[in-house]
């Protein structure tokens, strides 16, 4: 009960919070300060340096929303700035880290990277509730999602959500960027955009399924933000065969969810981007079967151990998934995938555990995974289905496509992350940390590297995202 202001602030409450009869709103200062050392780089050591303000509030009961704002300064592995300079926009600017947006050059080797998410929130009825933002949205109950994930950078979106008897109906419709050169027109990124639907049934307690769909389009022929693709019900390839076969880029998925009982659930994720069941039959492993699925498992209070969750999650995409033979119809925004960040072209196994004692964390983490990477010497310019922005036209051969193909690289990530709870309420924590990263392809090229690398970092944050 002597517990001072500063302390209650600093330990257990957010900075400034307010709540009246008909409006709640807090404050929050957002901060993710670390410093690190990769052993592999020729600099001396890693940092990142990011301050800025979330803000949360409610009107009534039925309008909520909230914004975040970072200013940051960040170097990073050296591997991880090599990538983020591989994603680099059309224009001045050197890089986009992932995850976060395009980055300006700070001093010599570092990055300054602003990044602004905000969304407004009104459920005008029980049912349904819409949500117009800048931000990111994640569909599926794994590490990694096949349909939609918060890989790529933030960007402007409208989200329905609605909810009737055992059924939860998600629409999401978002405004991406294509910021490579060759699609820039006047120094304009080029705008396309994507509307997702998620249809989610509780066949009965234990039992989840679901139904996605994705449709990709730009503004060919100036028709913008196609009037038809607002329609909310779902299968939209019928609109896509009337407005023409190019117009736009079709994905469709499957879920499921059982619950095998309170403590262990078991989550699949199913996705089609095209299929030819001619050629499935034909058993010659055509590269026209562009399919991927998730297999995971969660156990909740593991081994009768209380907070102690492990997971264990295998996903694989085949090649040219996610693709489109029209340059700009991919998955993705801003040079990043918009669904697994590994693109397509890979196989992937992530174990993860996790353990909380009142405020301390521990977390362990391995991802292993092929992939296969297209060579690009000269000689060999061939796609072989893992970069999702190279055309599906300039593939090598079209039967006895497999996963791996290409430069087929072994890789493994693992971390161990140790960490305290300094606030609860805006999720502020001292952490140590911890990574190993192996990077093992076949052979090398100028882009694909045999690299090893063991990076350490400690530091305080304020955990509103995943970084990958």
């Amino acid at each position: 009960e002597g517990d001072t202001w500063l302390a209650k602030k600093l330990w257990n409450e957010h900075l400034v919070q307010l709540q009246g009869k008909e409006y709640w709103f807090t404050i929050d200062p957002i901060l993710d300060l670390q410093v690190g050392k990769d052993t592999d780089a020729d600099f001396s050591s890693t940092f990142n340096n990011t301050r800025g303000v979330y803000i949360q509030g409610g009107l009534g009961k039925r309008f909520n929303f909230s914004a975040s704002v970072y200013e940051s300064q960040g170097r990073f592995a050296q591997y991880f700035n090599q990538y983020a300079e591989s994603l680099k926009a059309f224009g001045p600017d050197p890089a986009i880290i992932p995850g976060r947006g395009i980055a300006k050059r700070f001093k010599d080797d570092a990055y300054d990277y602003p990044v602004a998410e905000a969304y407004l929130s009104y459920t005008p009825a029980d049912f349904i509730n819409i949500q117009f933002g800048h931000g990111k949205n994640f569909i599926g109950d794994g590490y990694r999602s096949l349909f939609q994930s918060d890989v790529a950078s933030p960007h402007p979106f409208l989200k329905l959500n609605t909810n009737f008897w055992k059924i939860k109906y998600t629409n999401t419709w978002s405004w991406l960027r294509d910021v490579r050169p060759e699609v820039t027109e006047d120094g304009a990124f080029l705008t396309k955009y994507i509307a997702n639907h998620y249809l989610s049934w509780n066949v009965n307690k234990r039992l989840n399924i679901g139904l996605f769909e994705s449709v990709i389009w730009t503004n060919s022929n100036d028709r913008g933000f196609d009037v038809n693709y607002l329609n909310p019900v779902i299968f939209y390839r019928a609109i896509e065969f009337e407005t023409g076969q190019d117009a736009g880029n079709a994905i469709l998925g499957a879920s499921a969810k059982y619950k095998w009982s309170d403590d262990i659930n078991f989550y699949g994720q199913f996705i089609l981007d095209e299929f030819s069941l001619s050629d499935i039959k034909g058993g010659e492993k055509s590269w026209k079967n562009k399919f991927g699925y998730q297999l995971g498992a969660k156990y909740y209070n593991a081994f009768k151990v209380k907070d102690l969750m492990l997971q264990a999650e295998y996903n694989q995409v085949r090649p040219y998934t996610y693709s489109h033979n029209t340059i700009v119809l991919n998955y993705a925004h801003n040079n990043q995938p918009f669904a697994h960040l590994w693109g397509s072209n890979f196989r992937e196994l992530v174990l993860i555990g996790r353990y909380r004692y009142k405020r301390w964390l521990g977390e362990a983490k391995l991802i292993a995974g092929v992939r296969g990477f297209d060579v690009n010497e000269g000689v060999d310019n061939f796609n072989y289905g893992g970069d999702i922005y190279a055309t599906d036209n300039d593939r090598p051969f079209d039967t006895g496509v497999e996963i791996g193909q290409g430069i087929k690289t072994k890789t493994i990530n693992a971390s161990i992350q140790g960490a305290y709870l300094v606030n609860p309420a805006s999720n502020l924590k001292v952490f140590a940390n911890v990574s190993y990263r192996n990077f093992n392809p076949d052979a090398q090229t100028a882009s694909v590297i045999n690299n090893s690398t063991v990076w350490f970092n400690l530091g305080i944050r304020t955990d509103l995202f995943n970084w990958y």
